[in-house]
């Protein structure tokens, strides 16, 4: 179950996160709550996309491959591509409009490559522990505005594409 403890684990780094221009602390979710609803809060959600598990030395995949319960056996690498999509609501007129959403996304591209590495995290389904390295180490964006039906406030949404290492015992 390494998803599941790889996107809480990004869920909790992101989770009220400080935002630029005096703005509310971040809101993260796995599961989006009901849209719309926090329009005025700065909202990531956290999403896994696709993902490769491969024992790679290179990748710090080593051997010998577990056999069984209870069996010694060496790390495998697992790269997390995890979505976050970040929401934010801003009036056109706001004197920070041109800068405070770009100020936004480098907030949550800061607290990943700046986050702890590695990252001792446990699943919470299995109680089994692993390591996420390089969290913040690869990532991409994309930036997209929309003038909202009455054309004072735009919708802000960006998305940016995590790639997290993680290295399981397996």
């Amino acid at each position: 179950m390494p998803i599941a403890s790889t996107t809480l684990y990004l869920k909790q780094l992101l989770d009220g996160l400080a935002m630029p221009g005096g703005l509310p602390n971040m809101a993260a979710y796995v599961t989006p709550p009901d849209p719309n609803v926090q329009a005025e809060v700065p909202t990531c959600y956290v999403w896994p996309t696709k993902g490769r598990e491969a024992r790679e030395s290179g990748k710090g995949g080593t051997i010998p491959r577990n056999l069984g319960p209870e069996t010694p056996s060496g790390t495998k690498p697992i790269l997390h591509m995890i979505d976050l999509f970040v929401v934010y609501f801003q009036a056109d007129d706001d004197p920070q409009a041109d800068s405070l959403f770009p100020g936004i996304i480098d907030a949550v591209m800061y607290a990943l490559r700046t986050s702890e590495d590695p990252a001792v995290i446990v699943d919470p389904y299995t109680a089994q522990g692993s390591q996420l390295i390089d969290v913040g180490e690869a990532m991409s964006y994309e930036v997209v505005i929309s003038a909202l039906e009455d054309q004072r406030y735009n919708r802000y949404d960006s998305l940016i594409i995590a790639e997290v290492m993680e290295l399981i015992q397996a």
